[in-house]
């Protein structure tokens, strides 16, 4: 979509634009962040300079708001049904079982070192 035809369709939406975000990669689990139209018009000036007629790469639907970008899409290889599912509160695929991580001992042994124990008492005044 072009820069001019973009800035236009967000103007035009009702209520605040979106991407949808999936920081995990391969799986599901995904957030929508909703963005206001004044910084995110002003963002995309900045990042497409060159006028009106700049291909951004980004789709924009008017009527849900959602912005997306086909590239951001790929590089998370999720399936469409995945992505959807996000967003409904389930699971389309199985994923991968997490891994159990003991957080209680996550510095093992290691030293801390610059550190002293001092005794309460030496605190009050």
């Amino acid at each position: 979509m072009k820069l001019g035809e973009l800035r236009g369709a967000i103007r035009k939406t009702k209520g605040n634009p979106f991407v949808n975000v999936f920081p995990f990669p391969g799986t599901d689990k995904g957030f929508r962040l909703f963005l206001q139209k004044t910084p995110l018009l002003e963002e995309l000036e900045r990042v497409y300079p060159g006028g009106k007629a700049v291909e951004t790469g980004l789709e924009f639907n008017v009527e849900t708001g959602m912005l997306k970008s086909t590239a951001y899409d790929e590089h998370m290889g999720l399936t469409p049904d995945q992505k959807a599912a996000a967003f409904e509160g389930t699971t389309v695929a199985a994923q991968p079982a997490p891994v159990a991580v003991d957080d209680d001992d996550l510095l093992g042994d290691v030293p801390v070192m610059g550190v002293s124990l001092v005794d309460d008492d030496d605190l009050l005044v």
